[in-house]
């Protein structure tokens, strides 16, 4: 990052993600729910350090096959989690709920794109280029269904979410 006058706003590249260590992170409904919050916080950021010349541009990639969404490691959390859990959380939720989405966990390996270049890709483009983006969205489930849905009202996003997933044993 510079600022206006060509001098050096940081010393060496500020280079940020979301997530980076993080291991709730991993999870897409996290990753949905979390998402209208970060765009919030990185918005700010953006607008806040316009003041002083730097440029911020915000990467929000899909789902991209690393060991964060590898099925095994997000089934043995969650199977962790469901055992540590009480009998009468167990009771509410329900062991098919346990089952389906040990299955739909299952299914993101197919989901995730294996070309992690389309994100470093970006950050090149966002770190090099002379005049950058303000927002990167690599990976197609990006471009065709997490900012679509960003633009969406949120009890059409509710809607759509709730459909696909499964519903505890005691839901209303």
């Amino acid at each position: 990052m510079s600022d206006r006058k060509g001098g050096r706003a940081a010393e060496g590249q500020d280079v940020r993600q979301a997530g980076d260590g993080d291991p709730g992170c991993h999870q897409h409904r996290e990753h949905r729910c979390s998402h209208p919050v970060g765009e919030g916080a990185h918005g700010g950021q953006r607008r806040e350090l316009s003041h002083f010349g730097v440029k911020v541009a915000i990467i929000e990639p899909g789902f991209f096959k690393t060991f964060v969404t590898s099925s095994a490691v997000i089934s043995r959390s969650f199977q962790d989690a469901w055992d540590k859990a009480s009998p009468e959380v167990k009771e509410a939720y329900g062991e098919r709920l346990l089952s389906r989405t040990l299955k739909a966990i299952g299914s993101l390996d197919k989901m995730c794109s294996h070309d992690l270049s389309l994100v470093t890709n970006c950050m090149e483009h966002a770190l090099t280029a002379c005049h950058p983006r303000t927002r990167y969205s690599p990976g197609w489930d990006a471009k065709f269904i997490y900012l679509p849905m960003s633009y969406m009202p949120t009890f059409l996003v509710d809607a759509m979410i709730n459909w696909s997933n499964p519903r505890p044993a005691k839901a209303m």
